[in-house]
């Protein structure tokens, strides 16, 4: 049976136009991942801001805590009536 004439050269017109749909997916991907690229950057970025922002406010509320137990353990030992000295060795007895 022979061969119908032309039809060798359809198949290389549809390997071509399967190629250049495949060069132009590629580049769509290439672009994808460049801009993905840039966004993983850039929430980098702001996850290491954040993280640091936070690191200040754990130890901001650390300091505000200790500040708050001194002024607490001040009014204690003032409502107590004892002198420094004396809950010193109140203290030291108990250990």
């Amino acid at each position: 049976m022979p061969r119908p004439k032309g039809s060798k050269n359809k198949k290389i017109s549809v390997v071509i136009d399967s190629i250049e749909n495949i060069d132009v997916k590629i580049a769509i991907v290439k672009s994808a991942i460049a801009t993905l690229t840039e966004e993983l950057k850039a929430k980098k970025a702001e996850l290491k801001e954040l993280t640091k922002a936070k690191v200040e406010a754990e130890k901001f509320a650390a300091e505000k805590k200790t500040e708050e137990d001194k002024a607490k353990l001040m009014e204690a030992i003032a409502a107590s009536g004892k002198s420094v000295d004396e809950i010193i060795q109140l203290l030291h007895s108990e250990n």
